[in-house]
C-alpha cells in the first residue's frame, strides 16, 4: 500500500504524530511499520501499522520516548491532572499543545514539569511510584 493509503487510514493526530517524527511506511517480515530512515544507520521502527489504528495517541507518543506500560497506564488514566507540553524555542517557554505533539508533561495541580525524556530513565517501578504519591501530595501551586 502506498503512504497516503495507510495514513488515510489513521485520524489527524496520528498523521500528525508521523508527520513530526518523519516516520515511512516499510514492509519488515511481512509487516508494515512506520520507520524513521537515516542516510548513515539503520532504519529505526517506530510501530506497526496495526498499533497505530489501534492505540491511543498518548500511548504512541510514550511508546516512542521509550516509557513502559506502567507509565502509559498511570498518565492514561490520570491524563486529566496533566497538560500536554512543547517547548517553544523562539521563547524558551512551555506552551500548550497537543498530545501527538508533546515533550513534556505539565502537572497541573503543582505546576511541576516532567520532560518525557527524563521520565523514560526511571526504570525502577518504586521510583516512579515515588513520583507519582509525591506528585498526587504536592501542594496546590498558585499561579498570579
Amino acid at each position: 500500500m502506498t503512504t497516503e493509503v495507510l495514513l488515510n487510514e489513521l485520524c489527524e493526530e496520528k498523521q500528525l504524530l508521523i508527520r513530526k517524527f518523519r516516520l515511512v511506511p516499510k514492509s519488515i517480515d511481512g509487516k508494515t511499520y512506520w520507520v524513521r530512515q537515516f542516510s548513515n544507520r539503520p532504519d529505526h521502527p517506530y510501530a506497526t501499522h496495526r498499533a497505530m489504528r489501534r492505540c491511543h495517541v498518548l500511548e504512541l507518543v510514550f511508546s516512542f520516548y521509550d516509557l513502559c506500560v506502567a507509565k502509559m497506564t498511570y498518565f492514561r488514566a490520570h491524563m486529566s491532572a496533566y497538560e500536554a507540553c512543547k517547548n517553544d524555542l523562539r521563547n524558551g517557554e512551555l506552551t500548550p499543545c497537543a498530545l501527538w505533539d508533546m515533550e513534556f508533561l505539565r502537572h497541573r495541580h503543582s505546576n511541576v514539569v516532567i520532560d518525557l525524556r527524563n521520565l523514560a530513565e526511571i526504570s525502577d517501578i518504586q521510583v516512579f511510584r515515588d513520583l507519582c504519591h509525591w506528585l498526587e501530595d504536592h501542594p496546590c501551586q498558585l499561579t498570579a
